[in-house]
């Protein structure tokens, strides 16, 4: 078929091929203008140590010592995806700990290593107070996690955390972008909703 006979088709149907682009775009508008308020916080762990090798031969601890950093990393993103933590973490932050709640969380909270010292960690909460007290939560937990692995430590080299102030915003949905979305969403489902009219005709 030649472009004129989709055209055609299309302004044969044009109460279906328009009424289904109104009425995708008043859905997919209406779902995120009645989302929940939420506040989505950003936090930063880093892993430093308490001390340095103290030798007069060859520091190899500058060498492994980021290596070893690095697999330290890895096991604090570890931790936070385990439901264990999550409770501890709410705990902490003397909010509400049940299993839906930190089963919520655990799929909520996205921790990603950025380098060999640092992990990003990113939550959202229903209240900017609620994210200030889970990102305590977060790095209180993560720094007796780490002080618990510290203790059996001969030399005071071993890791520790410093946490960065948590970046806290609220969720602002672009509705620009959601209606040019939700319009060519709509165009799509409602020319072949019109093709399969016209077939079934």
């Amino acid at each position: 078929m030649e472009l004129k006979e989709y055209l055609n088709i299309i302004k044969k149907h044009q109460q279906l091929f328009f009424g289904t682009i109104i009425i995708i775009a008043l859905v997919v508008l209406g779902y995120f203008y009645l989302l929940p308020v939420r506040y989505d916080a950003s936090l930063t762990l880093n892993v430093t140590r308490a001390g340095s090798q103290e030798t007069t031969d060859y520091k190899y601890d500058d060498y492994y010592r980021l290596q070893a950093d690095e697999r330290f990393v890895d096991t604090i993103v570890e931790w936070l995806k385990s439901p264990r933590v999550v409770s501890d973490i709410y705990a902490a932050a003397n909010m509400e700990s049940d299993s839906s709640a930190a089963g919520k969380l655990s799929k909520n909270i996205t921790a990603e290593k950025r380098s060999s010292q640092i992990v990003a960690v990113s939550f959202s909460a229903s209240t900017a107070s609620d994210a200030q007290k889970i990102s305590a939560g977060i790095a209180k937990v993560v720094i007796e996690n780490t002080n618990l692995l510290n203790n059996d430590q001969k030399e005071n080299t071993w890791f520790e955390i410093v946490s960065a102030a948590p970046v806290i915003a609220k969720y602002q949905p672009n509705y620009k972008i959601i209606l040019l979305a939700s319009l060519l969403l709509g165009i799509f489902l409602g020319f072949w909703g019109v093709l399969i009219k016209h077939y079934l005709e």
